[in-house]
């Protein structure tokens, strides 16, 4: 790759929007597991065994492999713009011996799922890169389950990074109520459920 390309890829690395996936590597340096160490993130989503679960912005899967190990009745679904980020996380995975994960690749300003296909759906450090996040959580709430959970993760320094306020105002006003929010030296992790919206009143 010739220096003006590595000249982009770094603009569009240190700006906002979502990582290059030339640059993934830096998403799983061992320095991150002593400050943001996947199993931490995992505990967090309360998985059962049979857990249906979308992970959004997944990257090379840095937090994907053990969200499969979790689930040895259920199955993890990879959503990301990126094909290149989604064969990273593929070669990942197989590598862990993963056989329970499905990748998809699109816009999470759309996604692209059947109303209530998931009972889990989490993102960290992706909803402040998506061009809409309105729209994201709206075709969120969409495929959870009544009374899924979604979990979403901000990371300190990270210039896309919602605040609490604005992740809760947001989740809110799309039929979401807060079930916990957790802090730690990396950042934060706020869930939600999903609430059953009232039909529209017939005219």
């Amino acid at each position: 790759m010739g220096l003006s390309r590595w000249r982009d890829v770094w603009r569009r690395f240190s700006g906002r929007g979502a990582t290059p996936h030339e640059l993934a590597f830096l998403l799983t340096i061992p320095l991150r597991r002593l400050i943001q160490p996947p199993r931490t993130v995992v505990q967090r989503l309360h998985l059962k065994r049979d857990s249906r679960v979308l992970e959004v912005g997944p990257g090379p899967g840095y937090f994907s492999v053990e969200v499969a190990r979790e689930l040895s009745q259920g199955r993890l679904v990879l959503f990301d713009l990126q094909r290149e980020m989604l064969a990273k996380a593929r070669r990942r995975l197989r590598r862990a011996g993963a056989t329970n994960v499905a990748f998809a690749q699109g816009d999470g300003s759309r996604i692209p799922f059947s109303s209530g296909s998931f009972d889990v759906a989490f993102l960290v450090a992706v909803l402040g890169e998506v061009p809409d996040p309105a729209a994201c959580v709206e075709s969120l709430h969409r495929v959870l389950r009544p009374g899924g959970l979604l979990s979403i993760t901000e990371t300190i320094g990270d210039p896309d990074a919602l605040t609490q306020q604005d992740a809760k105002a947001l989740m809110q006003s799309k039929g979401f109520e807060v079930a916990e929010v957790l802090v730690d030296r990396a950042g934060f992790t706020a869930n939600f459920r999903a609430l059953v919206r009232n039909p529209p009143a017939a005219e």
